[in-house]
């Protein structure tokens, strides 16, 4: 008896498992068909895959490591770096100071324009004004944890 419940249970698991894997294909007329035959509708999984969510900032973790990385390091902890003959201090986006700062209109604003005084080249001219914006939210997200 035992046995039977447990095969019970495992031929639906696998049933479910089959079934969930599936795309459905449903009959339906198409509207926009003329002579109104019956054309096959697959349905399409339309839940983002782990792996989409994982990409949304692969293109802003490329331009970190163009753009950023030689000042403000590999995991955002800055320090002093010599580039182009100047010592530069880049701040560490890990900080307690830099997490309380919750203000992305100014950092984008600082992107954009630079810190001239702090060394911070302007990248208005080499980035998108979304490119910036992705910027900041892998900033939040990977350093800062937000």
């Amino acid at each position: 008896m035992k046995f039977i419940k447990i095969g019970s249970i495992l031929l639906t698991a696998a049933l479910f498992a089959i079934a969930c894997s599936q795309t459905s294909t449903t009959n339906s007329a198409d509207p926009s068909n003329a002579d109104g035959a019956n054309k096959p509708i697959v349905a399409v999984n339309t839940i983002p895959q782990p792996s989409a969510m994982l990409d949304e900032l692969a293109a802003a973790r490329k331009n970190y490591t163009e753009n950023c990385v030689k000042c403000h390091k590999e995991g955002g902890v800055g320090g002093t770096s010599e580039v182009d003959g100047k010592k530069i201090k880049a701040p560490n986006f890990t900080s307690a100071r830099m997490m309380k700062d919750n203000d992305d209109a100014s950092w984008i604003e600082s992107i954009q324009e630079g810190i001239p005084d702090e060394g911070m080249p302007a990248y208005k001219d080499k980035l998108s004004e979304q490119e910036i914006k992705d910027l900041v939210k892998l900033i939040r997200k990977d350093f800062q944890k937000k």
